[in-house]
């Protein structure tokens, strides 16, 4: 039986752009559960932007040494914990490392039959339950309107833009090559979509992609994206702020600040949110989803690395764009 955990670790804090300098990968002892405790060998693990912002700040600093976090799925190794046994398939919010140990209060089990380990990560997993949260909390949508998606191909907004095709909206987003464009205008339905690299002025772009102009905007990148689609909002439009990756690894932030005058000529609604805040609709939100995917309605793509150890050179990646849909690491080659 294997008696080591091979882990990543955030070592050092960025200045600006993270590098792989910022982790060290390392070999800890095996864990061992506690009464109540399930310990998983992890299969997959999902990573995703928002764990950039976990290393800004004294939030950082606190959490140097420890082992970077994320969700994973994978199979219970061990259990003390009556609601599990060894060889149960789960997810739960665990680490970049081969092993973790949760409460099972914190693990959820999951019905890999027909569907894998995959869309858990991604379509099924927490990555749908923000894109499902943000346009049914705050987004108010409605058939016939019109929704904006920034960072159109990646694993949230790809599932934001499925959904709303699905409530019968108009859809149209923006990505950073012609594969993904092509990508979401073909084989998930958008209504237009543009390279926001090789267009000449992102407003007028925006502007073309939304004929009608824009009901809702589903931000995930901000700056100038953000600003673009803003100067084309309609009257009671929703800007629903889920993420802003264009700026997460600059030392100062872009200043794309709306015209406020706009908020009350047009009555314009902002809203930042966290998926945190809605762990609790999971369950019901999988059930929903599960007959999206199984008809063919919600569909997900995933970029996979081999090798926990793989994991910073792949997270690097998603500030480029070099992932297509959700990037997961398969914690084992």
């Amino acid at each position: 039986m294997q008696t080591s955990n091979r882990q990543v670790v955030y070592a050092r804090q960025p200045v600006g752009t993270v590098t792989t300098s910022c982790f060290e990968v390392r070999e800890s002892t095996m864990p061992e559960p506690q009464e109540g405790q399930v310990l998983i060998a992890n299969r997959y693990l999902s990573l995703d932007p928002y764990m950039r912002m976990r290393m800004i700040g004294p939030q950082g600093a606190d959490e140097l040494g420890q082992v970077m976090t994320g969700r994973v799925v994978g199979t219970v190794a061990a259990s003390r914990h009556p609601n599990f046994r060894e060889g149960d398939s789960v997810f739960t919010m665990g680490g970049w490392e081969q092993y973790s140990i949760n409460p099972g209060e914190e693990v959820r089990h999951i019905d890999i039959c027909n569907i894998g380990w995959e869309p858990y990560l991604g379509v099924l997993g927490f990555t749908g339950l923000t894109a499902w949260a943000g346009l049914k909390h705050y987004g108010a949508m409605a058939e016939g309107e019109s929704l904006f998606v920034s960072a159109a191909s990646g694993a949230v907004g790809s599932v934001v833009g499925q959904i709303a095709k699905i409530h019968g909206l108009s859809v149209a987003g923006c990505a950073g090559s012609d594969d993904k464009v092509s990508y979401l205008t073909g084989e998930l339905g958008f209504d237009h979509a543009f390279n926001y690299k090789t267009v000449d002025h992102l407003p007028t772009a925006v502007a073309a992609a939304c004929p009608t102009g824009v009901d809702i905007n589903f931000e995930n990148v901000g700056g100038q994206i953000f600003d673009a689609v803003f100067k084309n909002m309609n009257h009671g439009g929703r800007l629903l702020i889920c993420g802003g990756i264009s700026q997460y690894n600059l030392k100062t932030p872009d200043p794309a600040v709306p015209n406020l005058l706009d908020f009350i000529t047009k009555q314009l609604t902002m809203r930042g949110f966290s998926v945190r805040n809605h762990a609790d609709e999971i369950g019901p939100y999988i059930e929903m989803a599960k007959d999206w995917f199984m008809n063919g309605q919600l569909k997900g793509r995933e970029t996979i690395t081999n090798g926990i150890e793989h994991a910073p050179e792949a997270f690097l990646g998603l500030f480029s764009g070099s992932n297509f849909g959700k990037q997961i690491v398969k914690v084992d080659e």
